[in-house]
């Protein structure tokens, strides 16, 4: 088994970090956008969950850029067990 550098492996984590995390995000923004079709207008709950789908959006864009971390340091992106980085960080 080849052993990844130090590089891949960061590069690894934050792949598969973003892509969890925009998972999460993607349940969190189409239930905000759904409580938005379903509340009326100027109903006191509409501004907290704009709020919330705000800093959901903010934070697909801060996934995003974990996901370029490894595009601008020349690494790519492989599928990897989560259980291997950790084996091999010991």
């Amino acid at each position: 088994m080849e052993r990844l550098t130090q590089k891949d492996r960061v590069c690894a984590i934050a792949a598969a970090a973003a892509h969890d995390l925009n998972d999460e995000l993607t349940i969190i923004l189409n239930g905000a956008n759904q409580a938005l079709e379903c509340l009326e207008p100027g109903h006191p709950a509409r501004y907290l969950v704009r709020e919330a789908r705000w800093a959901a959006e903010r934070c697909v864009w801060k996934t995003s850029g974990l996901l370029n971390y490894g595009v601008k340091h020349g690494l790519r992106p492989v599928p990897i067990a989560m259980e291997r980085l950790i084996l091999e960080a010991d």
